[in-house]
């Protein structure tokens, strides 16, 4: 889908979905609100965003983007979601697993601890060669869908983040026009945003057939020190096996398969995860 030439009113970056069905809400794994800084500000924020506000000409005319540096901010997370797409590359590195109640989603689990992320070192660097979540990399950019009855989305930076300076870096406007920096952003974020829909249905399909069973777990940590793991969902292997012919050709033809084998094949990296606790001595 070909990117807008000009901005909207008002010089907010904002694009038509061709989204048709008001009843699939644009959402980022969680209902947040993002406003404008004019409005008062929010409460509740995604993962990684402190303070995200829609990106317009008129107030952010000066304001910069610097390279990107590091991932400290990820340092305080022991999960981070993934898409579909994602889970051949991330269930290399990370156990994957389903969270949630009302809304279930795939996440990459990066820590044993609450507010550990075991990938990042002191100095906000991600381990060489491990993959690293899209979510992470999208950011400080993300996208809010204001009228879920309408096939328009913004796109928005969090103030919060030491990339956004005034009066340097890669700017966002040229006068009420986007610059190349924005548009790559807002492709970046719609690409993602599509991957997280398509996840979100293929899960429930995973759902429908019942496959999805809540788990707990022990990990041994060095020093004899037993952690409990709870709260989260999995594939059940044996549900999967004794799919019929009819049910198991619905998964592949609705594209969970995939996602299943690569959910299970994904838990032999628990042990991946209590190593890296016992070289980090925590």
């Amino acid at each position: 889908m070909p990117l807008p030439d000009a901005i909207a009113p008002m010089g907010r970056f904002q694009l038509d979905l061709g989204v048709r069905n008001p009843e699939t809400p644009f959402h980022d794994h969680r209902k947040f609100p993002i406003v404008s800084e004019a409005a008062a500000p929010a409460k509740a924020t995604p993962l990684f965003y402190a303070a995200p506000v829609v990106l317009e000409a008129a107030r952010h005319s000066t304001l910069g983007l610097l390279p990107h540096a590091d991932f400290a901010f990820t340092s305080g997370a022991n999960a981070i979601p993934v898409n579909m797409a994602e889970f051949a590359q991330a269930g290399v590195w990370y156990p994957i697993v389903f969270t949630g109640t009302d809304s279930v989603s795939p996440v990459a689990v990066v820590g044993v601890r609450k507010a550990q992320n075991l990938f990042v070192d002191g100095a906000g660097k991600w381990t060489e060669g491990a993959y690293v979540p899209a979510y992470a990399r999208r950011h400080p950019f993300i996208l809010t869908r204001p009228d879920a009855a309408k096939d328009q989305v913004l796109l928005c930076v969090d103030r919060a983040s030491d990339r956004l300076v005034e009066g340097a870096g890669e700017a966002f406007f040229e006068g009420t026009e986007a610059t190349v920096t924005t548009r790559n952003a807002m492709d970046y974020c719609l690409n993602f945003q599509r991957q997280a829909m398509a996840t979100e249905q293929v899960t429930k399909v995973l759902i429908e057939h019942e496959l999805l069973v809540a788990q707990t777990g022990t990990l041994d940590l060095p020093g004899g020190e037993k952690v409990r793991l709870t709260d989260f969902q999995i594939v059940d292997e044996k549900k999967l096996n004794a799919l019929s012919d009819e049910a198991f050709m619905d998964l592949r033809r609705r594209g969970a398969l995939a996602m299943a084998y690569c959910q299970m094949m994904s838990m032999n990296n628990w042990s991946r995860l209590t190593n890296l606790a016992a070289a980090h001595g925590v």
